[in-house]
């Protein structure tokens, strides 16, 4: 593990490189403490968002990261500090607009630790979506990836392609009415092909079906390790190709990106 100084350059250098305006209203800061912590259940606490009578602030509790990561290398500690220190502040962003979406992760993830339930949480600052041209699923899944990390999350980024060698130049108008249902407009998005460098440059690629996943992976193997499927089951186009059945979709697609949010603003907040 890092040490106490060097962990608080690093926590000073990711919040430098954050948005000033997601630091509104903390008037007591981001806080490194040396201390360790631990809940009623005896899970390690690696930081805290507080709201009190003197404010908001958040803290970070470096004795609780020698604890976890006693033997972990430099760049290892460096992500896990800068992840956590994001998981607390989109706790502060979901105070301020009263949301308690990630709270009411962190109670479920509990839960699962105790239980012996928990998987790990995907890590990644930038998503890739990916179906079979650009211009229906993938394209809503972005647009409402990206409305969901405006407010909690503008560090993230996303993007959207298809497989197709030739993706039509916009997305399909039943995919634009049917985003355009919860508030997004993907009308702008231009769909672009699934090539080696765009894949590559993002942490996560999020395919709507195993099928396109297996495809993907066998045209670039090297990303395998990136390449994932967004929901538990494939998410399909409507068969007829109607609007009530892209409205189901895009419904699917809200379910699956509100999920995909939580698990990547979850952190190891707690103790594995």
């Amino acid at each position: 593990m890092i040490s106490f100084e060097e962990a608080g350059r690093v926590l000073d250098e990711a919040a430098d490189a954050l948005p000033p305006e997601i630091f509104e209203k903390l008037n007591g800061g981001v806080n490194l403490l040396p201390a360790a912590r631990t809940d009623e259940n005896g899970l390690c606490i690696l930081g805290a968002y507080n709201v009190d009578r003197t404010g908001r602030r958040v803290e970070i509790y470096h004795g609780s990261f020698r604890q976890l990561y006693p033997d972990a290398g430099e760049e290892k500690c460096r992500r896990e500090l800068v992840k956590t220190l994001k998981h607390e502040l989109t706790h502060h962003l979901e105070n301020l607009a009263m949301d308690r979406s990630l709270e009411k992760w962190d109670e479920r993830h509990v839960a699962e630790l105790l239980n012996g339930l928990c998987d790990e949480p995907l890590e990644a600052e930038s998503v890739l979506f990916v179906d079979a041209d650009g211009a229906g699923l993938a394209a809503i899944a972005a647009g409402f990836f990206r409305l969901a990390a405006q407010s909690a999350a503008p560090w993230l980024r996303c993007d959207c392609a298809g497989l197709s060698d030739s993706p039509p130049p916009s997305p399909r108008p039943k995919a634009v009415k049917a985003a355009a249902l919860y508030g997004v407009d993907i009308s702008g998005i231009r769909p672009q092909r699934a090539t080696l460098p765009l894949a590559g440059s993002f942490d996560a690629i999020l395919c709507m079906t195993e099928a396109q996943g297996d495809e993907l992976a066998e045209l670039y193997p090297a990303l395998d390790g990136r390449i994932l499927c967004l929901g538990e089951r494939d998410i399909a186009p409507p068969a007829l190709d109607m609007q009530g059945g892209w409205n189901r979709a895009a419904e699917k697609l809200a379910s699956e990106i509100q999920l995909l949010m939580d698990e990547l603003l979850a952190g190891p907040e707690d103790g594995e």
